[in-house]
Order: C-alpha cells, then structure tokens, then sequence
C-alpha cells in the first residue's frame, strides 16, 4: 500500500495546469503557491481583503435563519390559545392539541429538511449555488401561503404546507454551508461557515420569541397566521440579492467557465488578488480529485476514503444530538420553573440563555482559527458531558430547591459550552472536511443526518422527562452523559484538524490515509512537497 500512495504524491508534486512546463515558482506548483498566499493571510487581513466575500456568505445564510425560526415559531405556537383552539378540541373547557398532532407538526419539517437536503447536491451541480437558493425559495414561498391559508382545523393542510416549506429549509442550510466553504479564503472559511449555526440558533430564537410575544395574545386568526406570514420576508430578501451574489468559482471552473471563475474571483478579492492564480489552484484540485475517482454521485460519498469523510460530516450532527442539546436547552424553561421561578420569569430567563449563546457563538469567530477545530469539539463534547452528568447526580436531590438551582444554573452554563463549540464547529467540520467536487451532496447528507436526528429527539426526549410519561426528569443527564463520554471517545479518533488546510491538502491527507488525530502536525512538505 505504501508504494501506491508514494506514486500519487509524487503525481500531485508535479502537476501543473500548463502541463509539461516547468511550473512558474521555481520547485512550488500553482497548488502550493496559492497555498502559500493563503496561509500568509490572517483573518483580519482576510476580512480586509476579502469583505465581499464575507458579506455575500452572510446573505447566504439568511435561509439557514428561516430554518432556526420555523423550528422556533412552531414550538410557540403550540402555547398559543388561539392556534391550540382553532386546530385542536376542547376538553373541559380548554383548548387541547392531540399529542400525537404535536409530534407531526413539530417533526414534518424536519422530514421535509432531509428530502430537500439531499436533492441539493442533483440540483446545484446543475443549476449553480444561485440557481439551488432560488429554487429553495420558491418552494419555500408555495410551502408559506399553504400555511397561511390554511382554514380552522385543517389541520392536514397546514402539515402539508410544513412539509414543503421544510423541503426548502433543508437546501436552504445545505446550500449556506457549501457556499461559504467555497467561496471564503482560507482564513475566512471557520468563520463563514460557524455564521451558519448562530443564524439558525440564535438570531431566529430571538425573532421568534418576539413574534409570537407580539401575535400569541390575539383572539384571531392572525394570532398564528402573522407569525407564518413573516417566513416570506427570507425568500424576498434572497430573490432581490441573488442577481448580484456571485456564483461559487469552484462551481465555474467544474463548468469549463474559467473566465467567469476569474471574474468572480476578482470581485470577492479586489484588485490586489491574483485571480488567475486562484482560478488555477481551483482547477488543479478539481484534476487532482478526479484523479482519484472520475465519478461524482452519492454513491462516491461512501467509497474509498470519501466515505470516512462523509461519516464526519454525518457524526457531527449525530454527537449534537447525542450531547443532550434538545435535552437541556428544550426543556431549559421547564427546569427554571422548577427552580421557582414564575412562568414570565422563566421565558424572559430562557431569553437571557439565548442571549448567552449569541456571545459564545461570536466568541467562536475568534477562536476557531485560533485554537482549531478539532480543539475546540473536541474539549467541547467533555465539557457537555461532565454538565451532563452533573446534572444527573444533582437531580438524585432534586426535591432540594438548592439542587433546582443547580441545575438552573448548569443549564446556562451548558449553553454557552455547547455555544462555543460543538453547536458552531458542527457546521464548520461538515462544510470542510468533504472533497470538493462532492462538497454539496457531502453537505446535503450532513443536513439529512442533522434533521433526522433532531427529529428522533423531539420525539423521544418529551417521553423521558414529561411527568405523565417515564418522568426522569434530570436523571435522563445520565443517558445522554453516557452519549456524550462515547461520542468525545469517537472524536478523538476521527475528527480531523481542518484549520489552515487547502481543499487539495485535505485531499492529500485522505489519500495517504493520515490518522485525523495528526492532520494538524503531519507535514506534506516533506517528501509530498505542498505544506508550508
């Protein structure tokens, strides 16, 4: 095995766009060169340099806001008098929503989400990244009016209408994790792409709690039509910017549009990039991935070593889940109460957690470059895990107010863990780690993982602590710390280190089989000839 891997380094050292020419930087190919140019720029130098690129990422994200809001809003909606009269019975003079219709309509999008995560890798490698987005909001604009005009209690309407509003959330998020892989510089890439979580986490909470403080109390039906409604404000905004949003290079030059690329590149940029440079490296990488399989299907996402890629894209999402985020932040509310505060005080608490998590996801634009990736998942799923089994063992004395406030104040803490870590990196290590010509079916299935195991957590995690139900209640700390203590376990093992590598040194790193717990430290340079 060791001879085969020798023979396609010692390929890749002398490839050259101009091929049969010496390469134009003494021993360097284009590939290093540009690496080279890249690792020279910190992030303030990036963001500098390469403004258009930052802000034209962070309009992209604007569907993976819409994502976080549809989530947040429904589960509000739940609470909300009007909704819970008009779509469900009344039963001893309250208006009662059947448990079972709750699960459908707080999981369809999600359904939705994994269907509409996996047709994006088919549709933008047709349509380019632009073309992907605009398709999602026009599905997403249909799946809105359904929802809005749904009458009283046609209740399979208003599913319907979730459901294909949630096709459109999937390409949605999808699409803004690819595209600020590809589109931000090196230095940049971290930043981008951890913009996606504090978008569907955390600004889409804040909106809409204010929605539904604003709409709940009405006796109509724009009680809950306003806050569907709203949803159409995305889709508007990203149709009027699409016409002037760049498309992805990577996506032209796969196209043969090498003059487009450059052009694209140029703007991103400014004048003193070398774009011709950048559209070379994009091209060399895209010949070098082909060099390794001629094909791009999904099948190919779980062949060779694009499979061990595809399961992290995949893990990250299940470790989440399995970290206990649902648990604790789901039912964050439930145990302020517990610990005597008054209903209003509790979601007006449950704000400040959110609030909270704003901060530590923005404190992650520092610290991804600084301390990796893998550093930060890494200590971030210990860190969860020892919350977790605190809270646990806490709850052994839960009729104690003082381990109420306990866990109260563990809940908070968990947040900003999870905030500053596993919730950010999630959305940064499955938007890098793919190869570049599978990156939007790599971020497609990402997503499917991502919906399908929220999904299961919404479901079952309401079982485990609801008083009518098993009634755990902190106890389930211990079945999601044992979750966790695996997945940190697993992560050791397979999460690579993805700061400061190229799209083509990933590639290098795959093929020569590098353990990921050594990607940081594993020089290419040596005998491969691109680390510097």
């Amino acid at each position: 095995m060791a001879p085969i891997e020798t023979e396609k380094v010692e390929h890749t050292e002398v490839a050259s766009i101009d091929k049969g020419k010496p390469p134009p930087y003494g021993h360097l190919t284009f590939l290093a060169q540009a690496a080279a140019t890249e690792h020279a720029l910190t992030p303030l130098q990036a963001m500098r340099t390469y403004w258009r690129a930052f802000f034209w990422c962070l309009f992209m994200c604007i569907g993976a806001l819409l994502w976080g809001y549809d989530a947040q809003v429904g589960g509000g909606l739940l609470s909300v008098p009007q909704f819970r009269t008009d779509f469900g019975y009344i039963s001893e003079g309250q208006p009662i929503l059947p448990a079972s219709w709750q699960s459908a309509f707080n999981s369809v999008s999600s359904i939705g989400g994994m269907f509409g995560g996996l047709s994006l890798g088919w549709i933008s490698d047709r349509l380019g990244r632009r073309g992907a987005v605009a398709i999602a909001c026009g599905v997403s604009i249909v799946g809105v009016l359904i929802q809005f005009l749904t009458p009283k209690h046609a209740n399979g309407m208003l599913l319907v209408g979730k459901l294909i509003n949630g096709f459109a959330l999937g390409m949605y998020v999808s699409c803004a994790g690819g595209y600020c892989a590809e589109v931000s510089p090196l230095a940049l890439r971290g930043i981008t792409t951890a913009a996606v979580n504090l978008w569907i986490d955390r600004k889409s909470t804040f909106m809409s709690n204010g929605v539904i403080r604003g709409t709940g109390n009405r006796t109509d039906v724009y009680a809950y039509r306003l806050p569907f409604a709203l949803q159409w404000i995305f889709p508007v905004i990203l149709l009027i910017g699409l016409p002037f949003a760049p498309e992805s290079p990577w996506w032209l030059v796969r196209k043969g549009r090498y003059e487009d690329a450059e052009k694209v590149l140029a703007h991103l940029g400014g004048p003193t990039i070398d774009a011709k440079l950048q559209r070379q490296q994009i091209q060399e990488t895209i010949e070098l991935e082909d060099s390794y399989a001629a094909t791009a299907t999904y099948a190919d996402c779980f062949r060779g070593e694009n499979l061990k890629r595809t399961i992290v894209a995949m893990m990250v999402f299940v470790l989440q889940q399995g970290a206990g985020v649902v648990f604790v932040l789901g039912f964050s509310t439930y145990f302020f109460e517990l610990a005597g505060f008054a209903t209003n005080n509790a979601f007006n608490l449950g704000v400040g957690v959110t609030a909270i998590g704003v901060v530590g996801n923005l404190l992650t634009f520092y610290t991804v470059n600084r301390f990796g990736r893998r550093f930060i998942f890494n200590w971030g799923m210990v860190g969860c895990t020892i919350i977790l089994l605190l809270i646990g063992f806490i709850w052994i004395g839960s009729a104690n107010q003082n381990a109420k406030w306990a866990v109260s104040a563990f809940t908070i803490i968990y947040n900003f863990v999870y905030q500053t870590s596993i919730g950010p990196l999630g959305y940064v290590i499955f938007a890098e780690v793919s190869s570049a010509k599978l990156r939007s079916k790599t971020v497609g299935i990402g997503i499917w993982t991502n919906s399908l195991c929220g999904m299961i957590a919404n479901i079952v995690i309401p079982y485990l602590v609801n008083p009518d139900e098993a009634d755990l209640g902190g106890y389930v700390g211990f079945i999601f710390g044992g979750l966790a203590f695996a997945g940190t376990i697993w992560a050791y093992f397979f999460i690579p280190e993805t700061r400061g590598r190229t799209v083509d040194e990933l590639d290098l790193l795959y093929e020569k089989r590098v353990p990921a717990r050594h990607f940081a430290t594993y020089s290419l340079y040596d005998g491969d000839g691109d680390r510097m």
